[in-house]
């Protein structure tokens, strides 16, 4: 009997567009009876600069099962024999065996966040997600596999050295903010700027089809240059950090977590200093940050990226800041609350805490309306 796959390949994007595929990618194989892969051998978190090997199993313990699927993550991604037809069709044998991003349409987006969702099981006998997918299954449902999808020994050793010199027997509550640092963060600039700033960025970004063949941009991401982290807009970041803190408080009095400890959760140096004016008792664990307006924390080196005749290669992002972004992560995983931007970083903290306990941050009134009227009119 021929087995069938579906194929969780590394994404362009970041840790959160990486983690939200793998889970689509194991809801699909588990609703359809399939094998789970994990490729991760071109992710920009991949220290093996020649992509042969899959870094997987590097951040995660290994197993032979991600919560009841058969899994396969490790070197032999490299020399499965898939069956085909695969689907999407811009998939081969030979693409398949290379480690390239094969970029995708809106339009392909679309129907693989359909089937996802759907209760279809394709014909074809391979099936290949590299996208953020969304809407993710439920909360319980995600929970069977994020019990088996544990960190390795290192990275857990190394959150528990940052717990026990800075919250101890406390309990603590991750805040997560997205900033940029310079990059283009879409809609979420309605946090870090001011309306007429933000109405300008996002009429920007309506006008830019983030799809459209090449790589684009500062930072590689197809976007065009952003305002947010100007010195012009610090005024805007400083009422932000302001309603960071007031929602801290809020959160802790509902949750019964009076007196813990707030984590801060960043991509940015210069925010940490203004959102502990507001919230002092916040701890922060110490990373390498890139300066003032260099671009994200888990940026890829965009100098390096190129398109050969198989897809998009890009060289990877530093070890240390790979090491720090996982042991973050699992630090997060530790907390018992969430007060979070809307960014993949936090995915999997949001489904393994009850929704009583996770809040999302939202703009200032006037920038949710500018963001709304933008939208309608570049739909119009």
């Amino acid at each position: 009997m021929t087995t069938r796959y579906v194929v969780a390949r590394h994404c362009f994007g970041g840790i959160g567009d990486h983690l939200s595929c793998l889970i689509g990618a194991w809801w699909l194989a588990r609703r359809t009876g399939r094998t789970l892969v994990v490729d991760w051998r071109g992710s920009r978190f991949n220290a093996d600069v020649s992509n042969r090997r899959n870094c997987f199993f590097g951040a995660y313990q290994p197993r032979a099962s991600l919560g009841g699927v058969e899994v396969i993550a490790d070197d032999r991604v490299e020399s499965l024999d898939y069956p085909r037809p695969i689907y999407p069709g811009k998939w081969s044998p030979e693409s398949l065996a290379a480690a390239a991003h094969l970029q995708h349409t809106a339009d392909e987006v679309s129907a693989i966040n359909h089937l996802v969702t759907s209760d279809e099981d394709p014909a074809a006998p391979t099936v290949v997600l590299n996208q953020w997918v969304e809407p993710l299954p439920g909360r319980e449902s995600v929970r069977l596999l994020l019990r088996d999808l544990q960190h390795g020994e290192p990275i857990r050793a190394a959150a528990q050295t940052f717990w026990s010199e800075h919250i101890g027997s406390a309990q603590a509550v991750a805040i997560h903010v997205r900033h940029g640092n310079g990059e283009n963060i879409g809609g979420r600039a309605a946090y870090w700027l001011g309306p007429l700033a933000l109405a300008w960025q996002l009429a920007r970004n309506a006008r830019t089809d983030v799809h459209r063949p090449g790589i684009f941009g500062l930072f590689s991401d197809n976007m065009p240059s952003s305002l947010v982290g100007t010195a012009a807009h610090s005024g805007a970041e400083r009422r932000f950090c302001r309603h960071i803190a007031a929602e801290f408080h809020a959160l802790t009095r509902a949750t019964g977590l009076a007196g813990a400890v707030p984590i801060l959760f960043c991509d940015a140096a210069h925010i940490g200093p203004v959102l502990r004016e507001f919230l002092p008792s916040i701890v922060e664990r110490s990373k390498r940050l890139p300066p003032r307006g260099d671009g994200p924390l888990h940026q890829l080196d965009a100098k390096s990226v190129a398109h050969d005749a198989v897809g998009v290669r890009s060289a990877g992002i530093a070890d240390d800041i790979t090491r720090d972004m996982f042991v973050e992560l699992e630090l997060m995983r530790r907390c018992s609350a969430l007060l979070y931007m809307n960014s993949g970083f936090s995915l999997i903290n949001r489904f393994e805490l009850d929704a009583s306990r996770v809040f999302v941050l939202e703009p200032g009134l006037a920038n949710q309306t500018i963001v709304k009227i933008v939208s309608r009119l570049t739909r119009a």
